[in-house]
């Protein structure tokens, strides 16, 4: 295990019980597993997420994001923020400042099911190191299968732009998740 992941182990713990994480969720795919946990910041309104990403190429990702949401039925909400992330790929590393938005919306006619997804940018102005640029895009398809427990099909892309412009692709591809609310 190198020193990136431990330090991102420790992060996510560290943050996740600071914060008082009201959600936690983890998810897989053959080649690479993300981990993440969120929840308010304090009365203000504020959410707190911290993330991160392994994937078995040696690309490692790590966010620290916050938001505000607003919830538009029950089950459904849609939030916007910004996110300081760090990437380290095989051949470059870099960070950012990452702005979008999220989104979650239940279906009415068919309880427990609903979808979701992201959208997440870092143009060239705050983006670091040998990155130029960031973009992170996410959709997926869940049910709740408890009251505090939802699985979830989903699709990830994430990809840098690196300024000796090589391919930065930090994931690709589909992956089964787990999502805990408390």
């Amino acid at each position: 295990m190198n020193g990136f992941t431990v330090i991102l182990s420790v992060a996510v713990l560290s943050v996740a019980s600071l914060a008082q994480a009201s959600s936690l969720d983890v998810n897989l795919r053959n080649e690479a597993v993300e981990l993440s946990a969120s929840g308010p910041l304090n009365l203000s309104g504020l959410n707190l997420s911290l993330s991160g990403l392994h994937h078995e190429r040696d690309r490692d990702l790590i966010s620290l994001g916050v938001s505000v949401t607003e919830e538009l039925a029950e089950q459904s909400f849609v939030g916007l923020g910004g996110k300081l992330f760090a990437v380290d790929l095989h051949h470059a590393d870099g960070n950012g400042l990452a702005i979008g938005g999220f989104f979650r919306y239940a279906l009415p006619s068919l309880s427990g099911l609903g979808f979701g997804g992201g959208l997440y940018f870092s143009p060239d102005v705050t983006s670091f190191g040998d990155v130029d640029n960031y973009i992170e895009a996410a959709v997926r398809m869940e049910y709740q299968i408890m009251t505090t427990a939802n699985i979830y099909l989903g699709y990830r892309y994430i990809d840098v732009n690196l300024q000796s412009s090589d391919e930065g692709r930090v994931d690709k591809g589909a992956h089964l998740g787990l999502r805990l609310d408390y």
